[in-house]
């Protein structure tokens, strides 16, 4: 029953790199739609204790995104889609999920930014960045915005997607003698 649960974080995940290829957003209805149906299936099929382990994955995962959207860093529709991705790999592999989407959102990045040749100028906004945080904290900065027409606009589903399917790759490994 698990894998079938990570089957569908992976699903999830998928049509949210497609709504994004497609439009630039991810949809609330794919977001919220993901989540609810997480947790209504896991509760039928699984119990209530299965519903706790997809809220919690939900807050966590969503939670985890929650602070670089806050800075504007990251779009809503990234920490909504990571949050129903949580709902769906539950609180028992919700770290999983999290450390190999921030991976392959990093290596994703440093592809990103070497085929648009910005490596220069994104150090320097990673350096604003950092020194604007370090004094005022999290808060948006007032010249360097992830929304900004000169930004490159990374798409994370794509990192969440790889993060669902490592999930579900490594969950149905045998574990070692």
């Amino acid at each position: 029953m698990e894998s079938g649960f990570l089957l569908c974080a992976l699903l999830a995940s998928a049509l949210g790199v497609i709504a994004y290829v497609r439009s630039a957003r991810i949809p609330n209805w794919l977001t919220g739609g993901a989540l609810v149906a997480a947790l209504l299936v896991r509760t039928f099929l699984a119990g209530w204790s299965a519903a706790a382990a997809g809220l919690a994955g939900a807050g966590i995962a969503g939670g985890v995104l929650f602070l670089p959207f806050v800075a504007r860093g990251m779009g809503g529709g990234d920490v909504k889609l990571m949050a129903a991705v949580g709902a769906w790999v539950g609180v028992g592999h919700v770290l999983a999920l999290i450390m190999s989407t921030a991976i392959a959102g990093g290596i994703l990045a440093l592809f990103y930014i070497a085929i648009h040749r910005r490596i220069s100028a994104t150090i320097w906004r990673v350096g604003q960045r950092l020194r604007f945080h370090l004094v005022s904290g999290i808060v948006p900065h007032p010249d360097v915005e992830a929304s900004s027409a000169s930004s490159l606009r990374l798409p994370y589903s794509l990192a969440i997607a790889a993060g669902a399917l490592f999930v579900l790759i490594s969950s149905s490994m045998p574990v070692g003698r």
